[in-house]
């Protein structure tokens, strides 16, 4: 027979590991950290590739609303074309990601926008919806808005 002080001292160190599951904020944490990485580099591609690819994706910006993957992976082309233009995205703080269930997720990130032409960053604020599919969780809904 095992003491119960050797059974609670075994589930206090599976608990403490610091090798533990990661669950939907932390999956979603990292594609957002992934998109970061992208946006830094001016990486259309890869900055979208967290988007659901599907003619049903739907991102607003700045009151102009945009549908489909295609679509909005080109504009996103002609936005990022110019490397030297001098913007840049800093994080103002850690997203916050939201668990609706399982396979649902919201996060609020807010970022500062900078351009070479700018005196002072915009803001700008991003909320987006994340499914869970079966190539991992992808953003099916998104809403933008840059505060000046």
């Amino acid at each position: 027979m095992h003491s119960p002080f050797a059974t609670i001292a075994f589930v206090l160190l599976a608990y403490s590991s610091p090798v533990q599951a990661s669950g939907p904020v932390d999956e979603v944490r990292s594609a957002i950290a992934g998109m970061n990485k992208a946006a830094a580099k001016l990486d259309a591609d890869e900055f979208m590739r967290v988007y659901w690819q599907s003619p049903d994706l739907t991102i607003t910006f700045d009151g102009e609303t945009m549908r489909g993957w295609a679509f909005i992976l080109g504009e996103q082309r002609k936005w990022w074309s110019d490397k030297q233009a001098g913007i840049t995205f800093e994080e103002q703080r850690p997203a916050e990601v939201i668990v609706q269930d399982r396979h649902i997720v919201t996060s609020v990130q807010w970022m500062n926008v900078t351009n070479a032409n700018s005196k002072k960053p915009s803001q700008l604020i991003i909320t987006s919806v994340w499914k869970k599919m079966a190539e991992g969780w992808r953003i099916v809904l998104a809403h933008e808005s840059l505060v000046q």
